[in-house]
């Protein structure tokens, strides 16, 4: 890799990281010391930098976790490239495992706040514009369907594409 595309990476890989810290860090200032909602709620309810149309802390963060982990596989790919095979074809496993259990999540959770959707539309429930950003489960907990659909989708990304940046070193070409 060249000397300018190693820079970009890691300015992505920095700029993501810090992205990453600072909504944590505000996140769980808000849920402790605010709100004493949870942390995944208070991702939700807030827009920024231009509400109510811009993006959510839930959305800088699952963006943020993706370049992050994209820009350090290719920051790290001559390493990566020298690890056991073994050991590679076994992190394959492990990222198609996390892969359709994560695809199923956001599968589920679609088919879920849809039905939520319809049944809190119907009755009045939701905001007068049926806002699904209000929507969340209650069984086990609550669990809001935005927070959960946007995480479990980076992590599908995540752990697909490794699935596939390893296979170029894995010791068979299948996946």
């Amino acid at each position: 890799m060249n000397g300018g595309n190693m820079l970009m990476y890691k300015l992505v890989a920095w700029a993501s990281f810090i992205i990453l810290v600072v909504v944590t860090v505000y996140g769980i200032a808000e849920s402790n010391y605010v709100t004493g909602e949870p942390i995944g709620k208070v991702w939700v309810d807030v827009y920024f930098p231009f509400p109510p149309y811009f993006a959510q802390p839930v959305t800088y963060f699952s963006v943020a976790c993706v370049a992050l982990f994209y820009s350090g596989l290719r920051l790290w790919e001559d390493r990566i490239s020298k690890w056991p095979g073994w050991f590679v074809a076994f992190l394959q496993l492990v990222g198609f495992i996390v892969a359709f259990s994560a695809a199923y999540e956001v599968m589920y959770n679609f088919m879920v706040w849809g039905s939520l959707f319809v049944i809190a539309c119907q009755k009045g429930v939701a905001s007068v514009t049926c806002n699904p950003d209000t929507l969340s489960t209650v069984y086990p907990s609550q669990w809001s369907l935005v927070f959960a659909t946007r995480a479990f989708s980076a992590l599908f990304v995540i752990s697909g594409y490794s699935v596939y940046f390893l296979r170029k070193y894995s010791s068979s070409s299948l996946i």
